[in-house]
């Protein structure tokens, strides 16, 4: 029987993992290495999330040192569907 990381299904898994999200803190695309994230949190608290994200890596979710998204778009940025009160932000493990 395969373990899942200890959560016994995909679907517990999947579960754990986006325990967190909500209106204020949403992963909107996630990779295997990378992670775009839409929050209202602050930096901070966003990173802290993320931190506690699992992610399959001994490292983990940290926010990406690129200045841009692949987009061009820089890292931070403003959301382009709540701009006045959500950043994406740009993480990599």
């Amino acid at each position: 029987m395969t373990n899942f990381m200890g959560y016994g299904s995909p679907e517990a898994l999947e579960a754990a993992i986006t325990a967190e999200e909500g209106d204020d803190f949403t992963v909107y695309r996630e990779g295997l290495l990378n992670a775009s994230v839409c929050s209202s949190l602050g930096l901070e608290a966003t990173v802290e999330r993320m931190a506690r994200r699992i992610s399959g890596t001994t490292v983990g979710w940290i926010l990406s040192e690129d200045e841009n998204f692949a987009t061009g778009q820089s890292n931070p940025c403003p959301c382009e569907q709540q701009p006045k009160t959500h950043q994406h932000y740009l993480f990599n493990c």
